[in-house]
C-alpha cells in the first residue's frame, strides 16, 4: 500500500513539473512575440505561499552551483524592486521588461509613456481584485472591485473628496499637529530630548485628522484627555480598538476569522478582538448615520460615513419607507449593502492614514538628514506665513502658497523617493493582447499578462527627472522641484517642457473621473514631470479618492511643525548630552555622521511594504528644537 501512495505522489509530481514546464513555454513563446526585453525565472515572485515562504527555500536554494540561480534569484525577491529601483532597468538598457515563470508572465513598466497608456485604457489593464481581497475584511469596496461593481463604488463613494471639504481636512490637521508637538514639548522648553515614537506619532495624528474629519469622532492625544470609559458592549476603547486593528492587519490578511477567533496565540487573540470590537463600533456608527437620516438630520464638514450612506441610496423617505423596513435589511433600492459601506468605511481610514502618516515621518527624516533644504523651507514658510498665529492661517490664501513652495517641494520629493505603493498592479485583459506604442515603437502585451508600474523605478529614471549625476536621483534633493531657469540642472531642453506633456496633462481633463480633484500631484510653479513619470498616487481612472485630502493635511503639518521648530538626528548613542556640550566641531560632527550612516542603513535595509512601504526593523531617533536653538548649525 506503502509503494502504491509513494507511486501517485512521484507521478503527481512528475506530471506537475510538465504542466508547469509547458505553461512556462506557452508564456515564454508569448513574450518572444511582444517585441518587450524577457527574463525568465522558476518562481512566481509574488504568489502568496513564495512571499510567506521565501526565507526558508533561499538556504537550500544556494546550495546548488551559483550558475542554476545567479541570474534568476534577484527577480524573485519581494523586495527586488525597492532594492534595485531603477538599476534593473539601467542595466539592460530598457524601459519594459517582460519577466516570465511557468505561473505567469509580468511586465515592468518604467517609462511615461507607457503608463500614461496603461492608466487611462482602463477597461484593456484592469486592476488583479485578487491582490486586493486581504482588505475585504468587512465587505467589498473600492480598492478591491474592478469593472462595473467599480464603478458603481466609484460614484458612491466619490462625493465627498471634492475640494470643498479640504478646509475642514486643513483645519483639523493645524489642530492635531499643534497637540501633537505640545506633547513633546512644553511652552517653556527649547527642546524634546530623545524621540524615538516619531514613526508612531505620526501615524496617530493622521489617524486622528482621518477620524475627525471624515467621520466626527474626536480622537485626544495623551496629554490631552485621560482615557475615555469603554462603552457598554465593547471590550476596548474606539481608539484603541482601530489603532490595534491597524497595527495588526497583516495577521488579518494573512489568516482566517475562525483561526484568529480560536486560536491560543495572544496576539491572534487580541487581534480577533479588535476587529470585532471596531466592527461593532463602525456598525453603531452606520446606524446613528441612518437614523439621522432617518429624521432628516444631517451634520455639516466631511462626514464620510454619511456621503456613503446617501451616495447607497438611502434616504428619508426610503427608511420610512414601510415596505422597506418591513424588510429588515437593506433596501431594495439601496445601490451599495450594509457591508459594502463598512467595507469602504473601513478602506477609506487603512489606506487614508498610513499613506500620509509614512510622508510626514520620513519627511522629517529626510529633512533631519539635509538640514541646508530644511532652512530653506523654514525661510519660505516665514515669506508665506509671516507672523500670523496658526488660527489665522487660511486655506484659500495660504495652502496653494504652500503647495507651490518649499514645502510643496519637500512632500513631493519624499512621494519620489518613498512612493506608498513601490509597484501599482494591472494586467491585461484574459481574452486578448493588448497593444502600446511606445516611443515610436509597437508592443503587444500578452493576455493574461500582471502588470507592475514600477514607480520607485520611474521615479529615479533619469529621463525624467532634473538631476546631477545617477547618485542624485537616489538623494533627498527637494530644491529640484523648484524652477530656476538659470539652473544647468533644470532640463529644459528636454520633453519635460515640450508641448506633448501640457496637451497630456490637459487631455486628463476630459476623462470622467465622478467628480474627484483631477489637477496634476504638482503645483505649476514647481517643476512638472511628464505625464505618467509621477505616481505617487496612481493615475487616471484608478487614482487615489483621498489625494487632495493627504496633501493638505501634509502640507498643514509640515508648516505648523517647521514654523517653529528644527529637526535634527539625534546623536546621544554617540555623544551624550554632557558630552555633547564639552564636544568640539569636529566630534559634533562625526557623532552626526554616525547617526546618518545608521539612517541610510535602516532606509536601505529596513524597510518592508505590508500595505504601505514602511520602516520596519528598526526607528531613527529625532531631538526636536526651537528654531535658533539648533545644535548642528554650520556643522552638517
Amino acid at each position: 500500500m506503502l509503494g502504491y501512495l509513494s507511486l501517485a505522489c512521484a507521478a503527481l509530481f512528475v506530471v506537475q513539473i510538465w504542466r508547469s514546464y509547458n505553461a512556462y513555454r506557452v508564456n515564454l513563446a508569448a513574450a518572444n512575440q511582444s517585441g518587450i526585453a524577457t527574463i525568465s525565472t522558476p518562481i512566481y515572485a509574488f504568489n502568496r505561499f513564495w512571499l510567506i515562504t521565501h526565507r526558508l527555500w533561499e538556504p537550500l536554494i544556494k546550495l546548488l552551483p551559483k550558475s542554476y540561480y545567479e541570474t534568476w534569484w534577484d527577480y524573485v525577491q519581494p523586495d527586488f524592486i525597492w532594492n534595485h529601483k531603477y538599476e534593473t532597468f539601467r542595466h539592460l538598457d530598457v524601459d519594459l521588461l517582460m519577466v516570465v515563470t511557468p505561473g505567469a508572465s509580468t511586465l515592468w513598466v518604467a517609462d511615461a509613456e507607457a503608463m500614461n497608456q496603461i492608466t487611462t485604457r482602463r477597461n484593456d489593464f484592469p486592476k488583479p481584485t485578487w491582490l486586493y481581497q486581504g482588505v475585504d475584511i468587512f465587505g467589498k469596496n473600492v480598492v478591491s472591485s474592478e469593472g462595473a461593481l467599480w464603478r458603481h463604488h466609484r460614484k458612491v463613494t466619490s462625493p465627498p473628496f471634492t475640494e470643498r471639504n479640504n478646509l475642514l481636512v486643513w483645519e483639523e490637521s493645524l489642530s492635531q499637529a499643534e497637540s501633537m508637538m505640545a506633547g513633546w514639548i512644553a511652552k517653556d522648553q527649547k527642546s524634546t530630548g530623545t524621540l524615538w515614537t516619531v514613526a508612531t506619532e505620526a501615524m496617530r495624528l493622521s489617524l486622528h485628522v482621518i477620524s475627525r474629519a471624515g467621520f466626527g469622532v474626536r480622537l485626544y492625544w495623551p496629554h490631552e484627555q485621560e482615557d475615555a470609559p469603554i462603552p457598554e458592549g465593547h471590550t476596548m476603547a474606539y481608539k484603541e480598538a482601530l489603532e490595534t486593528l491597524l497595527e495588526n492587519i497583516i495577521v488579518l490578511i494573512i489568516f482566517p476569522l475562525w483561526a484568529l477567533k480560536y486560536s491560543p496565540l495572544q496576539i491572534h487573540k487580541t487581534t480577533y478582538r479588535a476587529y470585532t470590537d471596531w466592527g461593532k463600533y463602525m456598525r453603531e456608527m452606520y446606524e446613528g448615520k441612518r437614523s439621522e437620516v432617518k429624521e432628516g438630520e444631517s451634520r455639516g464638514g466631511m462626514d464620510l460615513m454619511g456621503a456613503l450612506v446617501k451616495g447607497a441610496g438611502i434616504t428619508t423617505e426610503s427608511l420610512n419607507d414601510q415596505a422597506d423596513a418591513e424588510k429588515g435589511g437593506n433596501s431594495a433600492k439601496q445601490l451599495l449593502t450594509d457591508e459594502e459601506i463598512l467595507g469602504n468605511a473601513f478602506v477609506f481610514i487603512l489606506a487614508g492614514h498610513e499613506t500620509a502618516a509614512n510622508t510626514i515621518h520620513f519627511s522629517i527624516l529626510f529633512l533631519a538628514m539635509k538640514m541646508s533644504s530644511q532652512k530653506r523651507l523654514q525661510e519660505d514658510l516665514d515669506h508665506i506665513l509671516g507672523d500670523k498665529p496658526i488660527s489665522q492661517w487660511s486655506y484659500e490664501h495660504d495652502l496653494p502658497k504652500l503647495f507651490g513652495s518649499m514645502c510643496g517641494a519637500v512632500m513631493n520629493e519624499e512621494l519620489r523617493l518613498l512612493p506608498p505603493v513601490l509597484g501599482i498592479p494591472k494586467s491585461s485583459t484574459k481574452d486578448r493582447p493588448q497593444g502600446l506604442h511606445v516611443n515610436g515603437k509597437n508592443y503587444t502585451v500578452p493576455a493574461g499578462a500582471y502588470v507592475t508600474l514600477n514607480t520607485i523605478a520611474i521615479h529615479t529614471n533619469p529621463k525624467y527627472w532634473p538631476h546631477t549625476s545617477p547618485e542624485d536621483l537616489l538623494e533627498f534633493r527637494p530644491e529640484r522641484w523648484l524652477l530656476d531657469p538659470a539652473s544647468s540642472s533644470n532640463p529644459s531642453s528636454t520633453s519635460t517642457t515640450t508641448d506633448a506633456n501640457a496637451n497630456a496633462y490637459e487631455a486628463e481633463a476630459d476623462l470622467d473621473f465622478d467628480q474627484t480633484d483631477k489637477r496634476p500631484d504638482t503645483a505649476p510653479s514647481l517643476y512638472r514631470p511628464p505625464k505618467g513619470a509621477y505616481m505617487p498616487f496612481s493615475d487616471g481612472y484608478r487614482s487615489c479618492l483621498g489625494r487632495r485630502f493627504a496633501q493638505v493635511e501634509i502640507l498643514a503639518v509640515l508648516a505648523v511643525i517647521f514654523k517653529t521648530w528644527s529637526v535634527e538626528l539625534d546623536v546621544s548613542e554617540y555623544l551624550s548630552d554632557a558630552d555633547f556640550a564639552r564636544a568640539t566641531a569636529d566630534e559634533k560632527r562625526a557623532a552626526w555622521r554616525k547617526a546618518d550612516a545608521r539612517a541610510r542603513g535602516l532606509l536601505k535595509d529596513g524597510m518592508m511594504t505590508i500595505i504601505t512601504h514602511q520602516m520596519r526593523s528598526g526607528k531613527v531617533p529625532f531631538r526636536f528644537v526651537r528654531r535658533g536653538e539648533e545644535r548642528f548649525a554650520g556643522l552638517v
